[in-house]
C-alpha cells in the first residue's frame, strides 16, 4: 500500500491538472452542485443557508482523487462560503478546508468497490456552485484483486451507461411504469397484476417493499422524495403515497388518468386524461385539480425544465402539442407524420423527443422553430423514451426486439444498441446522476438495470 501511495503522489504531481482528467485515470464522478434559488425537493434537505445533495458512483477498492472547483469553473458563477463533502458517510472535505476565497481543492480519499455514496452540504447564498470531480488512477485498477471489476470501471470513457449489469425480478408482475426517487436510492414500479407499487432498492438488487393500492395502477411519478403519484386509468383516480409511512390517499374524479409528469420543484403534477380530451393540473400543496381542455385524446406528457411549457402527444394523432403554463393556452407544435407513444424533453428545453412505434423511428423536435429530425435505427417498435440529466443522450426501449438504443443528442444519431435487455422492454427511466438506466421488461416480469 505504501508503494501505491508513492505512485499516486507521482500521478498527483505529473499526471493531473486543474482542468480535467487524463487517459491514465478512470472518471468516476463529474457533477455540479448548486445552492438552489428556489424551494428544493427533498433530495436537497435545506435550512436557511445550507443544502444537502446526494450522488452515487462506482469504483474499485482503494484510493481515488477528489477535485473540487468553487464556482464550478463557470465564468461569473457565485462561489460557496463553505462546503462539507462526505464519501460513504465519512467526511473528506470540511469547513476548515473551505471558504469563499478557495478556488480549488484536491484530496486523496478511500473508496470501495461497486457503489459509493457522495453527500455534499453547501453553505452559501442561493446560487452558489461547486463542481466535484472524482477520478481513480488506473494504477489502482491494475493492482485490484478483482480484475474483472477493475476492467469494468476503467473500460472506455464511461460517458454513458451502455450494458445490462443486472436484473430485478418481480414474480407474476404486470409492470406498467416506473419512477426513480430524487436521491436515486429507490425505483417505484406500478404493478397492475396485484394493484401494488413495488419499491425496488437497487443497492440490494431486489424489491424492498410492496405498497398495496385499491385499484390497478398505471403511471407513476415523484414530485419529491416525500410523495409518489400513481394514476388509475380505468378507475378515474390518482393515488398519493406518503413515502414516510406508505399511507395512501386518493384524489377522485380524475377522468381516465394516463401519464404523469412533474413541474420543476414539484409544485404541480400534470396528468393526461386520455379519453376525455383534457389535461389536469394537480397542485401538490393541496391536491386540487385544474383542467385544461384539449382537442384530442392526450397520451404521454412531459414538462420543460423551466416549467414554462408542457408537451403532450396522442396515440390517435400525429401532432405534438404544447401548453403554455402561464395561461394554459394549447397550440399544435408539429405533426411528425405518424402516431407516437412516449415523449421526453432535454434539460435545456431545446428538444422534445417522441417515439414512433409504427414506422420505427424517433422524432427530435426543435422547440425554437418546431422543426423535426427523424432518427432511424432505434429498433423494432420503439416505445419508452428517457433523456439523461446531462441532456447528451436519449434512451429508447424497443418493445418488439428486446433492445435499448442510445441516441446522441449532439447530432441525433444512434450510437449504441444494447442487446438482450429483456422480454418486451417498455417503460424506461434514468437515475438522477445518470449512472443507471432502469427498464421495465413487460413480458419478462422484471426490471433490467443498464450501467457502465
Amino acid at each position: 500500500m505504501k508503494k501505491l501511495s508513492m505512485i499516486l503522489i507521482v500521478f498527483l504531481i505529473f499526471g493531473l491538472s486543474a482542468t480535467g482528467y487524463t487517459s491514465e485515470e478512470c472518471l468516476l464522478f463529474d457533477g455540479t452542485f448548486e445552492r438552489s434559488t428556489k424551494t428544493p425537493g427533498t433530495n436537497k434537505i435545506s435550512t436557511k443557508t445550507s443544502e444537502t445533495q446526494i450522488g452515487h458512483f462506482n469504483a474499485v477498492d482503494g484510493g481515488a482523487i477528489v477535485e473540487v472547483y468553487n464556482g464550478a469553473q463557470e465564468d461569473g458563477a457565485q462561489k460557496v462560503s463553505s462546503a462539507t463533502i462526505s464519501i460513504n458517510g465519512k467526511q473528506v472535505i470540511g469547513p476548515s478546508d473551505f471558504n469563499q476565497n478557495v478556488d480549488y481543492i484536491k484530496k486523496i480519499v478511500d473508496v470501495k468497490g461497486e457503489d459509493n455514496s457522495l453527500k455534499v452540504l453547501l453553505k452559501s447564498k442561493p446560487g452558489g456552485k461547486i463542481k466535484v470531480v472524482i477520478v481513480q488512477p488506473n494504477v489502482f485498477a491494475l493492482s485490484a484483486s478483482d480484475g474483472n471489476r477493475a476492467a469494468g470501471v476503467c473500460a472506455g470513457d464511461r460517458t454513458y451507461p451502455d450494458k445490462v449489469i443486472g436484473e430485478i425480478s418481480v414474480t407474476d408482475g404486470q409492470l406498467k411504469d416506473l419512477a426513480v426517487s430524487p436521491d436515486g436510492a429507490y425505483v417505484y414500479v406500478t404493478d397492475a397484476n396485484d394493484n401494488t407499487v413495488k419499491v425496488i432498492q437497487p443497492s440490494i438488487n431486489s424489491v424492498k417493499k410492496t405498497i398495496q393500492l385499491d385499484y390497478p395502477p398505471f403511471g407513476v411519478t415523484m414530485p419529491d422524495g416525500q410523495q409518489v403519484y400513481v394514476s388509475h386509468t380505468f378507475d378515474n383516480k390518482v393515488s398519493v403515497i406518503q413515502t414516510s409511512d406508505n399511507m395512501v390517499t386518493t384524489i377522485d374524479d380524475v377522468a381516465w388518468p394516463y401519464d404523469l409528469a412533474v413541474a420543476p420543484y414539484g409544485q404541480q403534477v400534470y396528468v393526461s386524461n386520455s379519453f376525455v380530451n383534457k389535461v389536469s393540473i394537480i397542485q401538490t400543496s393541496d391536491n386540487k385539480l385544474e383542467p385544461i381542455n384539449v382537442d384530442w385524446p392526450p397520451a404521454s406528457i412531459a414538462v420543460a425544465p423551466n416549467g414554462q411549457y408542457v408537451y403532450v402527444n396522442s396515440l390517435l394523432d400525429s401532432t405534438v402539442y404544447v401548453i403554455q403554463t402561464s395561461d394554459n393556452t394549447v397550440t399544435p407544435m408539429i405533426s411528425v407524420g405518424t402516431k407516437h407513444h412516449d415523449i421526453g424533453v432535454t434539460p435545456d428545453g431545446a428538444y422534445v423527443y417522441v417515439s414512433n412505434p409504427t414506422n420505427q423511428t424517433v422524432s427530435a423536435i426543435n422547440t425554437s422553430d418546431h422543426t423535426a429530425t427523424t432518427i432511424y435505427g432505434v429498433g423494432s417498435y420503439p416505445y419508452g423514451i428517457a433523456v439523461t440529466p446531462s441532456g447528451k443522450y436519449v434512451y429508447v426501449s424497443s418493445l418488439a426486439d428486446d433492445k435499448v438504443s442510445v441516441i446522441q443528442t449532439s447530432d441525433n444519431t444512434v450510437i449504441k444498441t444494447i442487446e438482450e435487455v429483456g422480454d418486451g422492454p417498455d417503460g424506461i427511466a434514468v437515475s438522477p446522476d445518470g449512472a443507471y438506466v432502469y427498464v421495465i421488461c413487460t413480458y419478462g416480469q422484471k426490471v433490467s438495470v443498464i450501467g457502465y
